[in-house]
């Protein structure tokens, strides 16, 4: 049976080859994007999420929350983006969705450098973006992003939690670096020697795709028994460093 799924970030990237796999096998996609979308929001605004909250008509099956800036972004936009849209996209959302639905935010492996417990993440979730990046330890749109990815990742949790008793499921999925338009931000902001030694450790780095298929994943039935998880999909980067590190390989 069709399902009816609606997808941020569907216009490039991730969001893009996940709105294909899912249209593919005979899904009905809502694309959200601030062009070439079905649904035009600009992720910054919070009455322009509302509105398109107010837009989606019927019941949902799935909501895959995909769109992200990268650190090259001002720090304020970056918590706009990846943490408060994800958040307010999916709450405003959960009432027209159906039982067994599933709900997949889309974080990074570089959430692992903020430092934060699980207290102050949640803390820090109750203030605006102009807030966050105000916070003492927010130098630059580098240390945003792995905040606002952080926070991200401590939502999933907390939303897990939260829309268990409405049936529906929260997960995330944390991808290292990817071959998307935005991968040369991503150079910029963490490095090119840095992403160099991930690619030359794992081989290359990953394809839109390869993500797109663990976020279907999750939207659907095989994963009903997974819930509030974080599935890293990184080529196996962090695992082939924590091993290099015990047993003498270079790391």
């Amino acid at each position: 049976m069709s399902r009816r799924i609606l997808v941020t970030g569907s216009a490039s990237g991730i969001g893009a080859a996940l709105a294909e796999q899912l249209s593919s096998a005979g899904d009905h996609v809502i694309g959200l994007d601030r062009h070439d979308a079905e649904i035009l929001c600009d992720l910054t605004d919070a009455a322009q999420i509302d509105r398109a909250i107010a837009a989606i008509a019927g019941e949902l099956d799935g909501v895959a929350l995909v769109a992200g800036v990268p650190g090259t972004a001002d720090p304020e936009t970056i918590f706009a983006v990846n943490t408060m849209a994800p958040q307010r996209l999916a709450e405003g959302l959960a009432s027209k969705m159906r039982d067994g639905a599933a709900i997949v935010a889309v974080s990074s492996v570089t959430a692992a450098r903020c430092p934060l417990d699980p207290a102050a993440c949640d803390a820090w979730q109750a203030m605006t973006p102009v807030q966050l990046a105000s916070q003492p330890g927010i130098i630059d749109g580098k240390t945003a992003y792995e905040y606002s990815k952080g926070l991200l990742n401590r939502w999933v949790q907390v939303a897990a939690l939260r829309f268990h008793s409405l049936g529906i499921r929260v997960n995330g999925v944390s991808p290292g670096a990817i071959e998307t338009p935005i991968l040369r931000d991503f150079e910029i902001s963490i490095g090119e020697e840095h992403l160099a030694r991930a690619e030359q450790m794992t081989g290359r780095h990953g394809r839109p795709d390869e993500i797109a298929s663990v976020i279907r994943f999750l939207l659907g039935p095989d994963a009903g028994w997974i819930n509030g998880a974080d599935i890293k999909v990184d080529g196996g980067l962090h695992a082939l460093r924590a091993a290099g590190k015990t047993v003498g390989e270079p790391a």
